[in-house]
């Protein structure tokens, strides 16, 4: 069944207007978690937790890949560690790369405060869902061992669900617009009225830019989001032609 039309089941009241906050927040910083977790205070102890299953989800289909690595480097990046803690950090993420099982009591500080640390577990079952699906929508592998982190630390498994739904409507389905015909669907394209100046079209066309530009989002982002941004960059190039071409004209 697509994620899309599949009926969740529903969260606590409060539980679900907190992941809806971090999803909006989350949607505004581009899909990127490490920049999510800049503005985030993660404590030592959560940190330990987030890269240990970092490791045990990367592994889950075999091997480690450059781009779990890259994405585990981003999140470091984005908690600003420094080298000790960086140090921590990748010890963690092999200490979960090497574990087939998890352990029993990893992550019950966390479970048996939950109501208290609400906000740290969804930050960390955020990240380890972004994990799971770096290559795309995630396989089995990659989303029971997901599951298991979440079940680790007391968040019902609809988080996760909740999280995949997002994905499939923003990122795994989100569907381009079609290439632009005329000067009203370029216009449409670049976030303008077709009466809207030129300097104004100008603006928003090269802040539409600066969001998806692959130079600017280097390395912070998973494959199937690099060529999305690429191909979000062709279109607004694409409409930007059609209105220079119609202000020559003029």
């Amino acid at each position: 069944m697509n994620d899309t039309n599949q009926k969740l089941p529903r969260l606590s009241p409060r539980l679900q207007r907190r992941l809806n906050a971090l999803m909006a927040e989350f949607s505004d910083r581009q899909f990127q978690p490490g920049k999510l977790l800049a503005q985030h205070r993660l404590l030592p102890g959560s940190r330990r937790l987030l890269f240990f299953f970092l490791g045990y989800v990367a592994k889950a289909e075999g091997r480690v890949t450059e781009t779990d690595i890259r994405y585990t480097e981003s999140l470091m990046q984005g908690l600003n560690l420094g080298r000790s803690a960086r140090r921590k950090a990748i010890a963690r993420f092999h200490q979960g790369r090497d574990s087939k099982t998890l352990p029993a009591l990893k992550g019950t500080g966390l479970r048996l405060l939950l109501s208290l640390r609400l906000n740290t577990c969804l930050l960390i079952a955020l990240c380890l869902c972004h994990a799971s699906q770096l290559g795309g929508r995630p396989g089995k592998p990659k989303r029971y061992r997901c599951e298991d982190a979440l079940d680790q630390i007391g968040l019902p498994l609809e988080v996760m669900d909740d999280i995949f739904a997002c994905y499939a409507r923003e990122i795994w389905q989100a569907d381009l617009p079609a290439r632009p015909k005329s000067y009203h669907d370029a216009c449409q394209i670049l976030g303008v009225s077709s009466r809207d100046t030129f300097d104004a079209i100008k603006k928003s066309y090269r802040r539409e830019v600066s969001k998806v530009h692959p130079d600017k989002l280097s390395g912070t982002l998973t494959r199937a989001q690099e060529e999305r941004a690429r191909d979000q960059l062709m279109r607004l190039q694409q409409a930007w032609e059609i209105v220079r071409s119609q202000q020559r004209i003029q």
